[in-house]
């Protein structure tokens, strides 16, 4: 005899393995960043980015309405947002095969049990093959019986 399922439970069990493996996966790893030293040739220009801001900025200040002191001044804060990305390494702490593991089966687990109760067709549209053979015999008797009495009449 195949169990009910319950969907809530499964779908909040589901949900609290993917918070949990997810929290536990992000906690070990440990974000660093830095200004990163553009590179041309061998002379690094880490300091440098800041100036097409500064000559924007002054820009500005000198003659409000230049369309071409904005533009300078946005593709500054561009090159400066940009070294920031570019300098940022993500570090993974140091775990046993066995942690890692647990964390893989929790989110993945996890997500699988919440997709499958979101993704599931409602119980009442599901239909076996078997109750479909059994709806037609049942139609076909039924039919049979009408035409019986269709003679009788």
């Amino acid at each position: 005899m195949k169990r009910e399922r319950n969907d809530l439970v499964t779908f909040l069990v589901g949900i609290i393995m993917l918070i949990a493996g997810l929290y536990w996966f992000t906690s070990s790893v440990t974000v660093t960043t830095g200004f990163y030293a553009w590179r041309i040739g061998g002379l690094g220009m880490s300091g440098l980015v800041v100036v097409p801001f500064i000559v924007g900025i002054c820009w500005i200040f000198a003659d409000p309405d230049s369309m071409g002191a904005k533009l300078v001044t946005v593709l500054g804060i561009v090159i400066i947002l940009a070294s920031i990305i570019a300098g940022t390494r993500f570090i993974f702490s140091n775990r046993n095969l066995y942690e890692y593991l647990i964390m893989l089966v929790a989110i993945c687990g996890g997500a699988a049990l919440t997709l499958k109760v979101l993704l599931a067709k409602p119980k009442n549209q599901l239909e076996t093959k078997r109750d479909l053979g059994a709806k037609m015999e049942d139609y076909k008797k039924l039919e049979d019986e009408l035409e019986e009495l269709k003679k009788k009449i």
